[in-house]
């Protein structure tokens, strides 16, 4: 028994030391230091200067999400009773861990001459590692609390809407391949909001994206089948996204604006079409879905579908590379060195499109964690999901504007684990294996409950 207490805690620390590694390499600075007096006065007399600027607000989103991944990670690797019995404690242990983690990095940065030191800095770090951890303990308490319903797949579709659901809302912010910026960009949140709406144009109408309507159905889709596992009527269901979706998207045009995005009045409406469509989709044809393709025939249906998808989001705008020497041109040293790109950038949009392809990536590793292709071998568990992570960016070499980035493969494998994770931890166990074989067993054909056969499924462990 001592072993194996002493293998889960290696395991654990070896998680979250390898995590503190990556908050290390990111924050950081060169070792290169001004030790002197004037320098030394300057820099901490800065520190705590309390004003807040349009880069604050920057500096602001990618610590909360950095340090957010230290609150997951701490929490994903603290004993299982952690999320029932110590919810509290947890949350509080990794914020004050993560708070000293940030003290340690600010005062090294104190002593560098390319860093400046922000009490700004200290508060976002340590709200990012209580946000982290506390959103992880509440999707495990989440799933344990749901665990014996009855799902379409064997776990809670909210998993798989909360995560794509997020992406799209993230998209429709900041479009991947439209990063531009009003004119006279600047300025305080409200007055870039109220720029951006002076330059609204109704033009943008006759001129409507129609990759939308490929990307956004998805999430409509799965918002009405996390609803329906609720007890929610299908239709009514469907009618409350109809209901809800445009005004949330024309919420999203205004925070678009107020981080310089101009408002479309043609974005809008395709992206609020999109998710409609896939709820009308999702009300028309989920029964006969779920009627005709049972056992592990509807998670593999939907594992595959789901890929092919993320090709679209990951391959987007399918130009591909013309000859070999813009392929060699686009392959640089620095491409493969985890973290480097968004060291250097310092805007919102490194930090949303790296949010966007973690919130991507989440439900592979849910799905996997009931649906294993495997349940043994080098196909269980999550790797299958972190090698279709490093095969959809490293596709990015073959289209034109687009590049390889191993920080975005990393987070791409990362989010796949941690959804994997949070699945296990919730107390969900697979049904069965993807991959068929030659003599099939009872718990491959085994088909999880539907919805409208009753409230409460089989014990789940």
């Amino acid at each position: 028994m001592a072993e194996g207490v002493s293998a889960k805690e290696k395991t654990r620390w070896g998680f979250r030391l390898a995590y503190l590694g990556v908050l290390l390499l990111a924050t950081l600075p060169p070792p290169v230091f001004d030790l002197s007096r004037e320098g030394l006065s300057a820099r901490l007399s800065g520190a705590f200067d309390l004003t807040f600027t349009g880069g604050d607000v920057v500096d602001a989103v990618r610590n909360v999400l950095l340090f957010a991944g230290w609150g997951a990670v701490w929490a994903a690797s603290a004993p299982r009773s952690a999320a029932r019995n110590a919810f509290l404690r947890t949350a509080v242990v990794a914020t004050v861990v993560g708070a000293a983690i940030s003290v340690t990095v600010e005062s090294i940065q104190l002593l560098s001459p390319y860093r400046d030191t922000n009490i700004w800095d200290f508060i976002t770090n340590t709200a990012g590692s209580a946000l982290g951890a506390v959103v992880f303990l509440v999707l495990i308490r989440s799933i344990d609390r749901t665990r014996q319903d009855r799902s379409y797949l064997g776990l809670p579709a909210f998993i798989l809407a909360t995560g794509y659901g997020a992406a799209v809302l993230l998209e429709a912010t900041i479009p991947l391949l439209a990063q531009g910026t009003v004119p006279g960009y600047g300025g305080g949140p409200l007055t870039r909001a109220a720029r951006a709406l002076e330059h609204f144009s109704w033009s943008t109408l006759a001129d409507l994206p129609l990759l939308p309507l490929l990307l956004f159905p998805p999430a409509g889709m799965l918002a009405v089948a996390a609803l329906a596992e609720r007890g929610m009527d299908r239709r009514v269901a469907r009618d409350r996204i109809f209901l809800f979706v445009f005004p949330v998207f024309a919420l999203v045009e205004v925070v678009g604006g107020m981080i310089g995005q101009p408002i479309s009045a043609g974005a809008l409406v395709m992206h609020a079409a999109g998710v409609g469509l896939g709820a009308w989709l999702a009300d028309r044809y989920l029964p006969a879905f779920t009627r005709r393709f049972r056992g592990r025939a509807r998670p593999a249906i939907l594992l595959l579908a789901y890929v092919a998808i993320l090709a679209i989001w990951s391959w987007r705008p399918f130009t591909l590379v013309t000859s070999l020497g813009a392929l060699r041109e686009g392959l640089t040293v620095e491409q493969f060195r985890p973290l480097l790109s968004h060291a250097v950038r310092f805007d919102i949009f490194s930090a949303l499109d790296i949010s966007r392809q973690f919130a991507l990536l989440i439900p592979v590793g849910a799905l996997l964690a009931v649906w294993p292709l495997r349940r043994r071998g080098p196909l269980a568990g999550p790797l299958p999901g972190v090698y279709a992570a490093i095969f959809l960016e490293s596709g990015q070499m073959l289209v034109d504007g687009r590049l390889f980035d191993m920080t975005d493969a990393l987070v791409g494998a990362a989010a796949v684990t941690l959804g994997w994770v949070v699945v296990r931890r919730g107390g969900l166990t697979p049904w069965g294996e993807l991959l068929p074989r030659d003599t099939p067993s009872a718990s491959a054909t085994e088909s999880p409950p539907l919805p409208a056969e009753g409230k409460r499924g089989r014990s789940r462990g």
